[in-house]
Formats: structure tokens, C-alpha cells, sequence
């Protein structure tokens, strides 16, 4: 599936954007647009898509998207039905590319946020405690007026340049193959497909068929573009999914094993330590905590 333009209805006099949306779910499907963006959540839970990046998002998740960069936050499917009665919100803040002009961005004093700018054309993760700051800052800007406002700003991105707790989203492999590639449509479908599909067996075979690969040349397609095997990134993949189960603390681990698609509870909690260094209780404990913890931090500030 290709992503969908997406031209934003802010007036063109206004370089810089922020707006608070509040919904049941967000309804912006796979899409992108020139303008940069900072995600901050403050409500809802589901799985975030940055390029070929595909993990589970919750309370708290902070991420920077660079100019047309493929992404979407889709709900869990609870958001979709109205008898959870299940709220989302974010804080959303658009860059355009004008603000960040030759004259600006030229200054030595911007070397550190023109980095920024060049890590954010793979999407970029904020975590550890300079999440928690730059989530602060962003609450503390959209109050702002004025010359006040552009001077915040300034200081939000120079602490989200300098700070080395983030992680890149998107494959160098990915972000080198542009929207207008003829290859794009491929890869996409591949990733769409494994999302889909991921809690069953999904053989080479089969995935390399729909790529209209042999499974070899799909294997070097595959790793080429991610960096990683097909079986990582399907790992990847289903530990993430339970991770969240293991949050929601619903089901037995043997079931979440099972929903995850993974059909040996050993190779489960064998992949599982490989991944987080934790074993899913532990993990269940240590998280669980700290889930409840950034919902008081949100409902605080």
C-alpha cells in the first residue's frame, strides 16, 4: 500500500505549527508530507510505522519524523469500539522546511539542530529521562506567544540535538530508496503483509512469492534494505506485539506466547531474553510499573 500525500491546512505564513488533537483514535493513515513533525503522545496505545520501523507505541512516545518520511500511529483495536470508551491524544508540532533556511541553519550556533535535521530523515525515537524533559518542554512552548515562542522552540530542538538517548527509526537501507522509487511499492507490500500475517508461520516461500522473488534473492533483497534477516525482523516484530500483551497483563504467558506466533513457549522466552535481556515476567514487572508511572507524569503537567 503507498503512503498517502498528505498536504497540511495550516496557513503558509506560519513556519512552525503545534496542535493538540483528541480523538477516539487518529484517523491519518500510512501517509507523509514535506513538513517535519514532532509526535508527542499523551493518551492511547497501538503500533507505530517510521519508514520500515515497526514498533508498539503508549503514553509518553516521542518521536520526530523528517520531510516525507512514511509513517502512522494506528490505534489498537479497542480505540475503534465504542464500548471501551477509549480516548487518544497527542501533541503534534509541524516544521516547514522554509524555517530552516540557508541563513538560519548556516550559523555555527546550529550545527547541533542541523544534525538533527539530517537524523530525522530516519525518524527519531526520544527516550530515558530526556523524553520525559523534552515532553515538558513541548507542554511549556504551546503556551507560549510571540518572540518568546521562536526562543522556546530554539531551545527545544538544540536539547533534542544534544542529547544522545534517542534511537533511529527507519533503515539507512529504507530512507535510500525514495518515494518515487519503483521499488518503494514492493517493500511495502512486503512489511504490510508480515504485519498482517505475523502471528502465524510465515515461510521464505511464501513471502518471497509475493515479492516475486526467489527465496534466495529475497533473502539478499530483504537484508540489503533492513539490515536485517527476514526471521529478525519477524522476531522483531512479534516481541514487540508482546511486549504490549505483556503490559496489558490479560493473558497467561503461555497465551501470549501463542498469540505472538510463536508456537514454542521456550524459543518465546529464548527470543524474548535475546531481545530485551529480560525474561517476559520480568519484563512484565519492571514495565508494567513504569506504564503507570508516565500516565500520572502526563496527568500532572
Amino acid at each position: 500500500m503507498r503512503p498517502l500525500y498528505q498536504e497540511l491546512s495550516f496557513l503558509p505564513a506560519k513556519y512552525v505549527n503545534v496542535y493538540k488533537e483528541e480523538l477516539p483514535h487518529f484517523i491519518v493513515p500510512w501517509h507523509y508530507h514535506p513538513e517535519i513533525e514532532i509526535m508527542y503522545i499523551l493518551e492511547g496505545t497501538g503500533v507505530r510505522f517510521v519508514g520500515d520501523h515497526v514498533e508498539n507505541y503508549g503514553v509518553g512516545d516521542l518521536c520526530m519524523v523528517g520531510s516525507n518520511l512514511p509513517h502512522e500511529w494506528r490505534n489498537d483495536k479497542e480505540f475503534f469500539e465504542k464500548e471501551f470508551n477509549l480516548r487518544s491524544s497527542c501533541y503534534c508540532l509541524f516544521l516547514f522546511k522554509e524555517l530552516f533556511g540557508t541563513t538560519l541553519l548556516g550559523m555555527p550556533e546550529m550545527q547541533h539542530i542541523r544534525n538533527l535535521i539530517e537524523r530525522a530523515n530516519r525518524g527519531i525515537k526520544f527516550t530515558g529521562k530526556a523524553r520525559e524533559e523534552i515532553g515538558m518542554k513541548i507542554n511549556e512552548y504551546t503556551k507560549e506567544n510571540g518572540a518568546a515562542k521562536i526562543a522556546k522552540l530554539i531551545l527545544l530542538l538544540e536539547y533534542m540535538a544534544i542529547t544522545d538517548e534517542y534511537e533511529l527509526l527507519a533503515s539507512i537501507g529504507y530512507v535510500r530508496y525514495a518515494l518515487d522509487s519503483e521499488d518503494f511499492e514492493r517493500f511495502n507490500k512486503i512489511y504490510r503483509y508480515i504485519m498482517k500475517n505475523f502471528a502465524r508461520p510465515i515461510r521464505l516461500e511464501e513471502i518471497a512469492s509475493l515479492a516475486g522473488l526467489t527465496p534466495n534473492a529475497f533473502c539478499r533483497y530483504f537484508k540489503e534494505r533492513t539490515k536485517r534477516t527476514f526471521v529478525q525482523y519477524l522476531n522483531e516484530i512479534r516481541i514487540g506485539h508482546a511486549k504490549k500483551l505483556l503490559i496489558e497483563d490479560k493473558l497467561t504467558i503461555s497465551s501470549i506466547s501463542l498469540d505472538s506466533g510463536f508456537n514454542n513457549l521456550s524459543n518465546f522466552i529464548e527470543q524474548f531474553k535475546r531481545s530485551t535481556r529480560m525474561s517476559p515476567s520480568e519484563y512484565q514487572r519492571k514495565y508494567r510499573k513504569q506504564a503507570s508511572s508516565a500516565v500520572l507524569r502526563i496527568c500532572q503537567q
